[in-house]
């Protein structure tokens, strides 16, 4: 084990780089910690009251409906992140249309994750990339299963009770 300047994120203890990897003596490899980056998703809408939701193809939650979204690249804008995302899930273009949310939800396995939730819309029709979505669909309120993933109801919830907001018209997404 060789010795150098960086910390446990954790227990901030000097942590030395073994076999490549700062390892703390106490918590173990930083790269088994959560990742506690910003997330970013879109509620997707056509017009007409539907939403599309995505069916994950893996964990967590593999199987279950949710809002597509994901983690935010180190330097990348959230909205930048949440139109990416549908393009890496969905194979769409998303256009931004207003902010539903910032939500603070507990990590499956440890922490808290920021995840802010804008409204938009697409065009065209869905070509999902096979290992994050197994189906995709259009839902009416009444229509969404009573178990999807995550805190991705409340999302929906919030969204069909009006609660988004347009953006500054100046506002700092670029898109």
């Amino acid at each position: 084990m060789t010795t150098d300047a960086r910390h446990c994120e954790r227990c901030g203890t000097p942590s030395p780089t073994h076999r490549g990897v700062p390892t703390c003596p106490d918590h173990g490899a930083r790269w088994r910690m959560v990742r506690n980056a910003p997330c970013a998703a879109a509620v997707i809408s056509d017009g007409t009251g539907r939403v599309l939701l995505s069916r994950r193809a893996r964990d967590p939650f593999a199987g279950l409906w949710e809002v597509p979204g994901g983690f935010v690249e180190l330097g990348e804008h959230p909205a930048d992140a949440a139109r990416r995302e549908v393009r890496e899930e969905l194979g769409l273009d998303l256009t931004i249309t207003g902010l539903v949310g910032e939500y603070v939800v507990r990590s499956q396995r440890s922490g808290w994750l920021q995840v802010t939730v804008y409204a938009g819309t697409v065009c065209g029709t869905p070509a999902p990339d096979p290992a994050e979505v197994s189906d995709w669909r259009w839902f009416t309120e009444g229509e969404v299963p009573e178990v999807i993933a995550g805190d991705h109801r409340t999302r929906l919830t919030d969204w069909w009770a009006g609660r988004t907001v347009a953006l500054p018209a100046r506002s700092p997404a670029p898109g």
